[in-house]
C-alpha cells in the first residue's frame, strides 16, 4: 500500500508538475494558430487588392480598348459616308452631263425638224405658185381660145 501510495503521490506531482508545462504549450499552440491564421488573412487581404488591382486595371484597359475601337468605328463610318457623298455628288454630275446631251439631241432634233418644217413649207409654196402659175396659164390659154 505503501508503495501504491507512494506512486499516486508521485503521479499527482508529475500532473501538478505538468499542468503548467501543458499550459505554456497549449498558450504557444493557441498564439501559434492565431499568428498563422494572421499570416492567411494577410495573404488572403494581398490576393484581393491583387485581384482588384488587376480587374480596375482589365477594366481600364478594356474601357480604353473600346473606345479605341469605337473611335476608329466612328471614323470608318464618316470615311463611308464621305465616300457615299462622293459617290452621290459623281452620280449626280454624271446624270447632269447625260441630261446635258440629251437636251442637245432633242435641241438638235428640233432644229432639224424646224428645218425640215421650213423646207418642206417653202416646197408648199413652191408647188401652190407653180400651180397658180399653171392654173393661170391655163386661164389665159382658155381665155385665148375661147375668147372668154
Amino acid at each position: 500500500m505503501k508503495k501504491f501510495l507512494a506512486v499516486l503521490i508521485s503521479l499527482c506531482m508529475v500532473s501538478l508538475l505538468a499542468v503548467p508545462v501543458f499550459a505554456d504549450a497549449n498558450s504557444d499552440y493557441i498564439a501559434a494558430v492565431k499568428a498563422y491564421q494572421a499570416q492567411i488573412a494577410a495573404k488572403e487581404a494581398a490576393y484581393t487588392a491583387a485581384v482588384d488591382a488587376y480587374a480596375k486595371n482589365a477594366k481600364a484597359k478594356a474601357d480604353a480598348d473600346s473606345a479605341a475601337i469605337l473611335k476608329a468605328a466612328k471614323a470608318a463610318q464618316a470615311k463611308a459616308d464621305a465616300d457615299c457623298l462622293a459617290v452621290i455628288a459623281a452620280g449626280k454630275a454624271a446624270q447632269a452631263q447625260a441630261d446635258a446631251r440629251v437636251a442637245a439631241v432633242i435641241a438638235a432634233g428640233k432644229a432639224a425638224q424646224a428645218s425640215a418644217d421650213q423646207r418642206e413649207a417653202a416646197y408648199a409654196k413652191a408647188v401652190k405658185a407653180y400651180q397658180d402659175q399653171i392654173a393661170a396659164r391655163e386661164a389665159a390659154y382658155i381665155k385665148a381660145v375661147l375668147g372668154k
